[in-house]
């Protein structure tokens, strides 16, 4: 073979894998995926309780993440009743979408800030008569601050601190807003693809 057609097969080739390199996605233009279980502690109607919950969502440029989820309360919070000790018991959830952002703060340590905007739902049940004495839907916004350590390359572990915000309690009998209203803090299992 004569050295011009050798250098141009070899030109040829290179221009081609060049462009299939450039063609390629980077790491930061894959979306990825993650999902989350937790369990948060916090006070309701001033007893300390326990939410567990999860979440799901997408992840963009591998340190944005937008997802959905939602928490309920783990066991009733016993309000004060009539003389008999009947007393009433208060259930309590909430959800909607969660916002992230990640970053790397240490090799394998994760430093995150994150938000939850939504609803919740919130009923006060007579314990003897075993029937609802109100109801009522809220408006939840939930700002956190966690750090996560990567214990396998997908799956992070974490703590969390925040505080549960709640506007628009006005038909629950016993409660009020300030009663939904608390600091929190959260322990986590994360699954994640980025």
């Amino acid at each position: 073979m004569r050295p011009a057609p050798l250098l141009c097969v070899l030109l040829t080739l290179s221009g081609l894998a060049r462009a299939q390199a450039e063609g390629q996605e980077t790491p930061s233009d894959r979306v990825g995926a993650t999902a989350s279980i937790l369990l948060k502690a916090g006070q309701v109607a001033g007893a300390d309780r326990l939410f567990l919950g999860g979440w799901g969502g997408l992840v963009f440029g591998e340190r944005y993440v937008l997802g959905g989820g939602g928490l309920a309360l783990t066991e009733n919070v016993d309000l004060p009743g009539s003389e008999l000790s009947t007393g009433f018991d208060l259930g309590a959830g909430y959800g909607g979408l969660f916002f992230r952002y990640w970053e790397e703060v240490l090799p394998r340590v994760v430093g995150e800030a994150g938000l939850i905007v939504g609803a919740g739902h919130a009923e006060v049940r007579n314990r003897l008569a075993k029937r609802e004495e109100g109801s009522d839907n809220f408006f939840v916004m939930e700002p956190e601050a966690s750090l996560f350590l990567a214990v396998l390359p997908y799956l992070h572990v974490g703590i969390s601190g925040g505080y549960r915000m709640v506007w628009g309690v006005e038909d629950l009998p016993l409660v009020s807003a300030d009663d939904l209203r608390s600091l929190s803090g959260s322990f986590s299992l994360r699954l994640t693809t980025r």
